[in-house]
Order: C-alpha cells, then structure tokens, then sequence
C-alpha cells in the first residue's frame, strides 16, 4: 500500500469549501486536475471524468462514491479489473479556530501495480494535487467574499416604522393594485421559500402577518388572481407586475388560521418595521442560490442582527407545535 498525502488550510468554513468540491458541474470552472467530472455524488454511483497531471497523458477515471459525510468527508474508489491497481481518493475537511477548513487531500494506492506507479504518482500526481489544493482555496476564499443582496428592506432606515394602519401598492406604473392594512404587523420576517415573492436581485422575501380581515383592496382589486389555490396559504397577486398583495387562509384547522399575509416593504410611506428574524434560509439552494453562496448569506445575516431559522423562528414553531396537540385533543 501506498499513501499520497496533501494538506491546505483555506481562509473560508468547511460548508463553502464543500459546497465547491461537490458541485461537480462546475469543476471546469477552477479544477485544474479533475477539469471534468460528471455524475451524480451520491454513495454507490459512479462519476466519469478526466484526470489531469504533469508529464502524464490525460485519462478517463470511473470512480465509485464509497463515503459522503457532508462538509466534512468525500472519498471515491477506482480499481482496476483483476486487483492489480486500487486507488482511493479522499477529502477531509475540519474546521479551524478562526473559521476556516484544514483540507487534508489524500489517496491511498495498493494491489501489486501499486510499488509500479508509485514513483510517477509521488511525483506527478503529487504536484496535480497540490495544483488542485490551490486552486480549491482560492475558488473558496473568493466566494467567502461575495457580496449578497438580503432584501432591500435590510439597508432601510425602521426607526419610524409604522405603527397602525398603512397603504401597500403594487409595482404597476399605472393603475397599481393598492391594498390599506389598519393594524400594526407581527412577526416581520425574511424567508426563503420557494412560495413568497421576492423582490428583483433580493435572496429573501419579506413577509408578516396581521389579523384577518384587516386587509382592504382600496384600488384596482379587479386585477388580483390567486397564484395558486391549492395551497394552505392562498397568496393573491397583480396579474400585471406579479406582486403578492395578500394571502389568506381559508382551512380554520391550520395553525395560521385567523391571520394575513402581507409586504411591508410595499408600504407607500416607505417606513419599515423591524425584521425579527429569517426563515426558510436553506430554502434557498432549492430556488437557485448556489449553496456556495450559502455561508455568505448566513454570514450577512449574523452581520445585520437577524437570527436565522431553517423553519420559522422557535417562538412560531412551539405556537405551531401546540396547535397540532389541540387538533390532537379535539378529535380525540
């Protein structure tokens, strides 16, 4: 047996760094030793792709996805008909003091070609690796600094936010869709579900709730339509620019029975209230932000004071964990 071994500290968390190394997709884009590899990065399937290394002619590797501990631990097999050659390619990661990943970048040869091979793969492959390392922290360390636009209503002024009724319009030039609110919001939200409008360039939508019947169309209601009435939160939008206006919920058995949905970013005043909290934050991988970009979204919201939630926030999630115990109780 025989045993390459590497290592790089990069300056960016072990969810980036593996966010990098498993979008395959995007390895021609700064893999300068793997700059093809395709397939899917599940255990048990196998990836096809080209290795690349100095002094060495390119070839075709098939490797099988043996171990998947995500953000900490990638390892695939290659092995050659007859036991005569097995390569064992491996990734750990760990996280440092100051935030970052020590990428420990092994592999381990073995079978009787193994002695073969070793002085080309000590030296040739060894330097690809260490191309490959390189080229990881710089790719990782350039997404750690992205810049990422939350929501619009993070950079506004809320000192003066509203307290009482408000009017919200549409983005229609003409004729906008203009609803008035008579109650101060509760639970001023950002989430990123894949069901709330968000605002152009923005990652989150803004959402809070009011009391129904505190909603009032004021102008142009004949232009709203239901985006999708199948759902327990019917959300009602201008048919012209596509903004959400409102959502209603019509089941009296749903733990938001009772309340609406609206944006108060769209308020004409332009006054904002406090935003409590983010929900739904990995959501976004499923509506198109790169899970690369994920750390910096989590880290420009620790930046601006909003806790994050991958649901609502616990205040929410225990008032919706009791609800269920009083379904439970009443039919029971």
């Amino acid at each position: 047996m025989r045993l390459l071994e590497t290592e790089i500290v990069i300056d960016a968390p072990p969810q980036t760094v593996w966010a990098v190394l498993d979008d395959i997709g995007r390895y021609p884009e700064w893999n300068p030793a793997l700059p093809v590899l395709h397939g899917r990065t599940t255990v048990g399937q196998r990836v096809v792709g080209t290795l690349r290394q100095p002094n060495v002619p390119e070839r075709e590797v098939t490797p099988t996805i043996t171990r998947i501990v995500g953000a900490r631990e990638l390892r695939w097999l290659s092995q050659a008909p007859g036991g005569v050659f097995s390569a064992e390619h491996i990734f750990i990661l760990g996280p440092t003091e100051n935030g970052g990943t020590r990428v420990r970048h092994n592999e381990v040869f073995d079978g009787p070609m193994a002695d073969e091979r070793w002085p080309s793969i000590d030296t040739n492959l060894r330097t690809a690796y260490h191309d490959l390392n390189r080229a990881l922290k710089a790719r990782a360390e350039a997404l750690r600094d992205q810049t990422v636009e939350l929501h619009p209503a993070v950079e506004r002024d809320i000192s003066a936010a509203p307290v009482g009724a408000f009017t919200a319009r549409c983005k229609c030039t003409s004729e906008p869709v203009e609803i008035t609110v008579d109650q101060a919001v509760a639970h001023n939200h950002l989430c990123g579900c894949s069901k709330c409008w968000k605002p152009a360039g923005a990652a989150f939508a803004q959402i809070a709730v009011v009391p129904a019947g505190c909603v009032k169309v004021k102008a142009h209601g004949s232009k709203l339509e239901a985006v999708d009435a199948t759902q327990k939160i019917e959300r009602h939008r201008c048919r012209s620019c596509g903004t959400h206006m409102v959502g209603k919920v019509s089941d009296p058995d749903h733990h938001f029975y009772g309340l609406e949905f609206v944006h108060p970013e769209l308020a004409t005043d332009g006054h904002q209230p406090k935003i409590e909290f983010a929900a739904f934050v990995s959501s976004l991988v499923e509506t198109g932000t790169p899970a690369t970009s994920m750390a910096s979204v989590r880290g420009a919201l620790v930046q601006a004071g909003i806790p994050a939630y991958d649901a609502f926030s616990p205040e929410l999630m225990d008032i919706i964990a009791w609800h269920k115990v009083k379904l439970a109780k009443a039919a029971g």
